[in-house]
């Protein structure tokens, strides 16, 4: 049996909010929602939330469209959020004696005093011996949490921008060996392919860097892309630029419901966020 809970993801950006609802069917996933809100203020500064009673009220009205029980989901910035490697423990180690290991060692490598930041941790690549871990500074998410809160929405998941992206681009079946770029409002966020090892990088967006600049960045960080394409998606109403292939995370969806958003690859995070699995 499928569940019936909304798997909901929510992607806020500077001045616009987009979401995505989806379930899961026998016949593959179903789109159930999807929304989205320009603002006439801005909701992120540098990736930095600026909660306010505006931001909540238009939360709010959003969130008495859904059911009263939903999976959410949400994405901090790339910008606001800290990675590290580490070498696999012991595989001798048991639960809780592990993540106790893994949460004490990791905290010493980041150059935050530990008890302002929160943590997070998974292995780069099933066969590798190390993980990454990511974190994010706990007064930050709190103004994440709290803003949400008051507008009745309690986040199950909470993951950052390049890897929503990274796993819309998986459930849309794009090629594990390319390379992604997404434009958001303000930066480009490009993702390492899913076939090497996790990496991504985030570029304002300006006269002074404009998308050769960021492709060359892409394949700088990843040389073994060689020429392989990359996979181009943008929150404007722009065409992709040479050298880039556009996609929709809408062709995941064996049901959807008309209308359809005009611009289907803005919602490339909102999706990514929505289809991916709960943490354990």
């Amino acid at each position: 049996m499928f569940s019936q809970t909304w798997q909901v993801g929510l992607d806020i950006q500077d001045h616009s909010i987009r979401a995505l609802a989806a379930q899961r069917r026998r016949n593959g996933w179903q789109l159930r929602h999807w929304w989205q809100q320009a603002l006439p203020f801005p909701a992120l500064r540098a990736g930095h939330l600026e909660s306010s009673a505006m931001l909540v009220t238009v939360l709010k009205q959003w969130r008495s469209r859904l059911p009263r029980h939903i999976s959410l989901r949400i994405a901090l910035p790339a910008q606001r959020v800290l990675q590290q490697t580490l070498p696999l423990p012991d595989l001798r180690l048991q639960e809780p004696v592990r993540h106790d290991y893994i949460t004490t060692q990791g905290l010493k490598q980041f150059p935050l005093d530990s008890q302002t930041l929160a943590m997070d941790y998974r292995q780069v690549q099933p066969n590798t011996h190390q993980l990454l871990l990511t974190a994010a500074r706990q007064q930050e998410l709190q103004q994440w949490l709290q803003c949400l809160q008051l507008a009745d929405l309690h986040p199950q998941v909470i993951d950052i921008t390049p890897n929503a992206l990274c796993m819309m681009a998986a459930f849309a079946g794009l090629a594990p060996d390319a390379g992604l770029l997404h434009r958001l409002e303000s930066e480009w966020l490009w993702v390492a392919p899913r076939a090497m090892p996790f990496a991504y990088g985030v570029l304002p967006a300006g006269e002074a860097v404009g998308v050769k600049q960021v492709l060359a960045a892409l394949r700088s960080a990843c040389p073994a892309m060689g020429a392989k394409e990359v996979y181009y998606s943008s929150v404007l109403d722009e065409a992709a630029p040479e050298g880039t292939m556009p996609w929709s995370p809408f062709t995941t969806f064996s049901r959807l419901y008309p209308p359809l958003p005009a611009q289907p690859m803005a919602f490339v995070l909102a999706g990514g966020l929505a289809l991916r699995r709960e943490d354990a």
